[in-house]
């Protein structure tokens, strides 16, 4: 699988696009939630190692086959707009999660789940940008890079890019950044 695939509002993949290697994701917070074989593996370890910090977090969103994309786009322009959606929901097709690479990350802490913007500045969510990268995974849609990402900050939204996870975090790009400058 080609961890360094780029998938954004100008990397569209086919509506019947669905990766090979996914896996059932164990989470607590729902079920059946499915994610590549080698996300799997390193969140494990990287949730492993947290709670053995006292932290705990888990998975509450991975891979999203098209037509749920669809189902999440149109409800989001329905609800809330058109500029909202453009900047928070990817169109289906547009969607990282269907990659089986993304996944939105929640934290369990003092008998509560805290999701999306209630884990930003929380000890686990400055852990996490801090050592996501030791494991894969890198910060996607980071603040300060709306422009390049096409998406607001999304604190628990985090991408499987393997080895080169490590290059991206102290170089301080995006993906799409990291792709432009040094995969011409």
């Amino acid at each position: 699988m080609n961890f360094l695939m780029l998938v954004n509002k100008d990397n569209a993949l086919s509506k019947t696009y669905v990766p090979d290697n996914l896996v059932n994701a164990d989470s607590k917070y729902r079920d059946n939630i499915l994610v590549a074989d080698m996300v799997y593996k390193n969140f494990k370890k990287m949730a492993s190692d947290m709670n053995d910090l006292g932290y705990n977090i888990d998975i509450m969103s991975g891979y999203r086959e098209y037509i749920y994309q669809e189902k999440l786009y149109n409800k989001s322009l329905n609800d809330k707009g058109f500029a909202y959606t453009f900047r928070s929901i990817a169109k289906p097709g547009c969607s990282e999660h269907q990659t089986g690479l993304a996944i939105d990350i929640c934290v369990y802490k003092n008998e509560k789940c805290y999701v999306e913007h209630e884990i930003e500045d929380m000890e686990e969510d400055t852990w996490l940008r801090n050592n996501a990268y030791k494991y894969g995974f890198i910060l996607r849609y980071p603040k300060g890079k709306e422009d390049i990402t096409g998406y607001n900050y999304e604190p628990w939204h985090y991408r499987y890019v393997g080895k080169i996870a490590e290059e991206i975090y102290f170089n301080n790009v995006t993906l799409e950044e990291y792709l432009e400058k040094y995969c011409k």
